[in-house]
């Protein structure tokens, strides 16, 4: 009887909010990434393996609000189903937009990487598992905050973008844990070329010397091919190599399905004992 109380109570409670999840757009979405992948390292490492790219499922819900603002939430699961690591909460934030721009509490992007447009070789930073985070929009110029408490990740950033036809430029910095991080790069696309470049520097609490960062990326898309050629050159930046290139080449097979390679050349070790090493992967994907 017992059951049967709180199965009524759960059909009830289940047909109250009927109406309001009717209201709600929940898209679900995702990708599976897997590679052919391996380098030309002398030791077991460097052999040919099949591996696990991105691998995750993102749930997305919106629903309008009172006085025109729109609420929303997000939750993804990242798998990597042959390592056997299980699944991981990722992207998990909630937040309101409307005409005064975006405000997210939860998982955030770093406004330090704002300007970093060119490539991802030497990355600045990650993420912030828990802040603030303000965008807002003005014509062809937007602003971005974020703050973290220091329980959290101790951020406090600032940044600002600006577009105007194919031309672009960005400029962020903030202060994490003691460190400064702060980039500014341009970029500029025409007939399906782009070409872009950013500069990057990070001040490590204790160290007497700056980290920087030079970056420029070269690319072009036609009919479904893609081609990206990237250099990166950091000094003092904590890399295990200092000079990085890379080659991507991809095609968009249609329903969300690509294949890619990227070959990736690096060199200029701050380590004596570390050697030049050249990575490389074929990706077949397929987003749904």
């Amino acid at each position: 009887m017992k059951f049967t109380k709180t199965a009524v109570a759960v059909a009830i409670a289940g047909l109250a909010a009927a109406p309001m999840m009717a209201a709600a757009e929940t898209t679900l979405s995702g990708v599976v990434q897997m590679n052919l992948q391996g380098t030309d390292a002398d030791d077991d490492s460097g052999d040919v393996t099949i591996a696990a790219g991105d691998v995750n499922i993102n749930l997305n819900a919106q629903q309008a609000l009172n006085s025109g603002l729109t609420g929303y939430a997000n939750y993804r699961l990242d798998a990597d189903a042959l390592s056997g690591n299980g699944l991981t909460g990722d992207s998990i934030h909630v937040g309101v937009n409307g005409g005064f721009g975006d405000i997210r509490i939860g998982e955030v992007n770093t406004i330090a990487e704002y300007g970093q447009v060119a490539n991802d070789l030497h990355d600045q930073t990650g993420g912030i598992d828990g802040g603030i985070h303000y965008e807002g929009s003005f014509g062809p110029a937007s602003i971005g905050l974020v703050y973290s408490p220091e329980n959290n990740e101790d951020v406090v950033g600032a940044g600002a973008k600006f577009s105007l036809g194919g031309f672009a430029i960005g400029v962020g910095a903030e202060e994490r844990a003691g460190s400064m991080n702060a980039s500014v790069g341009a970029s500029f696309g025409f007939a399906g070329a782009s070409v872009a470049a950013h500069f990057v520097t990070k001040e490590i609490d204790g160290q007497d010397e700056d980290g920087e960062v030079i970056a420029v990326q070269v690319g072009y898309g036609i009919s479904g091919v893609n081609l990206a050629v990237t250099y990166s050159q950091a000094e003092d930046f904590g890399a295990t190599h200092d000079t990085k290139i890379r080659l991507d080449a991809g095609y968009n097979l249609g329903g969300g399905m690509g294949i890619s390679t990227r070959i990736t050349s690096s060199s200029d070790a701050a380590d004596a004992t570390v050697e030049d090493l050249l990575e490389y992967r074929l990706q077949l994907s397929k987003a749904f």
